[in-house]
């Protein structure tokens, strides 16, 4: 870990300060507090952790006989401009678009915050439990599930009752160390193997690889928001790579994996108070090398130091800060399970019969899926969300299309539809692409990030309403 190379970037204060003055304020809206632009916001988190004895998501679908660290709903609310936004981030592997749509409308009758302006987003976290598909016979965890909206509800509530002024600094780490991408070319045949793959370290089947098929995103965000004091409230964060260092595979305990770790060290660097609201970049293809380990802390404690560094180092934002949200629930195309090749799986070092189950269910879906894709902003910070889990470059490209100066973007919020590769990753193949694991043909991803960016341009412009 003494070899970490963790790079701060400064975010200078004229540019926001111009881009905050800009003519990209949202339109008038309906007046209260923070209606003149006055910044406030609001932080919670409620305990969202499994009984004991339920089962955890990933390979083999462990039971759990215990608790390393809790799981929980984070919750923060922000204001200005008589808008609000909530955003949830919650230590879940994904969040059932049946079980958001309860959760927001909940939020919504509590707090009178609208639907369109509600994110919940989870982590990806492999060491929480199973959530079987919708409609699935499973019964796995299902009393616990069914807890699951009302306790997200109930964060928003908690922060929306907790709404204060504010000010709102930006930071930024740059991390190189902790993550990579997992899809390696063969030159054998010119597909790709996944990183874990047994067939990978057998020279005889696999004798040369041609390096990783795509980048990595070393961004990691803090928004930081303080009281008028000076006392940190919370933090927004975004990273993009696979919560998978918790050694769920043997010791079988519940666990927020490296999220919860920032949230630590965020608390232990700023107060217990501070909440840290943690939100997943496109990270589909991006993980740790070493996943399922046991020194998962002090590799946890890489992206950690990263957060408190750039919380540490945000560069403040100065008022009017706008807020605003936007929404749209989109018709695209399922993936074309029918058309898989065979010998796809096969080619992997698994038996076909592994995943038929899958793609019998990916070709018995309807053809056209419903996803909804969301917009926000707080000031010139832009979160762009989608529902699967997206490929680094798709994140990439909406980032380099977004009209904000700092844009993340939030996978898998509000519903989650599978894999979301890239065309090119289509084309080589590799466990994402699989029927059944990706569930959204290439041209829906397209049509869902192109969404995205859309919606974007709208806030950017102001014309959300």
């Amino acid at each position: 870990m003494k070899h970490t190379r963790v790079f701060l970037t400064a975010l200078w204060l004229a540019p926001l300060a111009m881009l905050n003055a800009a003519d990209s304020t949202p339109s008038a809206a309906p007046r209260g507090d923070g209606a003149r632009g006055e910044l406030r916001v609001g932080f919670s988190q409620v305990d969202i952790t499994p009984p004991v004895g339920g089962v955890i998501t990933g390979p083999g679908k462990p039971v759990s006989t215990g608790t390393d660290d809790p799981l929980r709903a984070h919750a923060m609310v922000v204001e200005s401009g008589g808008r609000k936004l909530a955003i949830v981030g919650v230590d879940l592997v994904k969040i059932r678009h049946d079980l958001a749509d309860q959760a927001i409308a909940l939020v919504t009758r509590q707090t009178g915050i609208t639907r369109d302006a509600v994110l919940v987003c989870p982590s990806h976290n492999h060491s929480s439990p199973l959530i079987p598909a919708q409609g699935d016979k499973a019964t796995a965890n299902k009393d616990y599930i069914a807890t699951l909206p009302k306790l997200i509800a109930k964060s928003v509530e908690q922060a929306n009752k907790a709404l204060q002024p504010a000010r709102m600094s930006i930071g930024r780490s740059l991390v190189y160390e902790g993550h990579c991408n997992r899809r390696v070319i063969s030159k054998a045949d010119g597909l790709v193997l996944n990183n874990w793959l047994k067939k990978l370290n057998d020279l005889k089947q696999v004798p040369q690889v041609l390096g990783s098929e795509g980048p990595i995103d070393p961004e990691l965000w803090v928004a930081r928001f303080d009281s008028l004091d000076g006392k940190m409230l919370g933090t927004l964060v975004n990273f993009t790579c696979h919560p998978g260092l918790h050694d769920r595979m043997k010791i079988h305990t519940w666990s927020a994996d490296f999220p919860g770790v920032i949230a630590e060290h965020i608390a232990q660097a700023y107060g217990k108070q501070a909440v840290c609201v943690f939100t997943q970049g496109a990270s589909g293809n991006i993980q740790p090398p070493v996943m399922w380990t046991p020194d998962w802390k002090e590799r946890s404690a890489v992206f950690a130091k990263a957060a408190v560094d750039a919380a540490k180092d945000a560069i403040p934002v100065e008022e009017p800060i706008a807020v605003d949200y936007a929404r749209r629930d989109v018709d695209v195309p399922r993936c074309n399970a029918e058309a898989q090749r065979e010998g796809t799986i096969t080619r992997l070092g698994w038996r076909s019969e592994s995943f038929e189950g899958a793609r019998r269910t990916a070709a018995a879906m309807p053809r056209t899926l419903k996803v909804p894709v969301s917009a926000a902003r707080i000031g010139p910070l832009a979160i762009a969300t989608n529902a699967g889990e997206l490929f680094v470059e798709w994140g990439i490209s909406v980032k380099k299309r977004s009209p904000f100066p700092h844009t993340i973007v939030s996978e898998l919020t509000n519903d989650s539809v599978g894999y979301e590769p890239t065309a090119q990753a289509f084309q080589h193949e590799g466990y994402e692409t699989l029927a059944g694991v990706d569930l959204v043909s290439v041209e829906g991803i397209q049509t869902l990030v192109d969404t995205a960016v859309e919606l974007l341009q709208i806030l950017w412009k102001g014309n959300s309403r």
